[in-house]
């Protein structure tokens, strides 16, 4: 597994024609495994917010090299000295999906923001309900840390990750 880090300006042709921008010659990409346009624009917005920080908030494409596919991607949703922590969210497409992709792909993004002297902490919010993603942080090292009110989602539990 690699990560690819897009540019802000493949972002921005991502969001404007999908999933196609992510393929090449040896690249495969399904649309669902793509970055969301909801997750491009997000990414966009911290990048505007944040422009020195921008290659933080770009979204990482998860590449499986042995498939040669782009099988889902996660993105750092905070800025690396967030009092609350770094904040990561993931998502993987369907037909990867219980392939161990999602766990090899938070793992590298994990190590990726310990990287970073600053970050002391890592967190991922995840419905109670998602059983898959619960089991992909709890490999990874997470730990629930609590539940709490989401007024979009419901009730969502908060994994923390500290750095050793």
């Amino acid at each position: 597994m690699r990560l690819i880090i897009p540019t802000p300006e493949e972002l921005r042709q991502a969001l404007a024609t999908g999933a196609g921008v992510w393929r090449a010659p040896g690249r495969d990409c399904d649309d669902d495994a793509a970055p969301p346009p909801i997750v491009l624009e997000r990414a966009l917005e911290s990048i505007a917010a944040h422009p020195a920080a921008a290659a933080w908030f770009v979204p990482r494409l998860f590449w499986a090299e042995e498939t040669g596919a782009i099988v889902g991607s996660a993105r750092f949703k905070t800025t690396p000295d967030d009092p609350r922590g770094v904040e990561v969210g993931y998502g993987i497409g369907t037909r990867h999906q219980g392939h161990g992709y999602a766990t090899a792909g938070v793992c590298l993004m994990v190590a990726e923001a310990f990287a970073r002297p600053t970050v002391k902490t890592i967190f991922a919010m995840v419905r109670p309900d998602n059983l898959p993603s619960i089991r992909v942080l709890k490999k990874c090292g997470f730990r629930l840390e609590v539940t709490v009110p989401d007024p979009k989602d419901g009730q969502l539990h908060r994994f923390r990750l500290s750095r050793a």
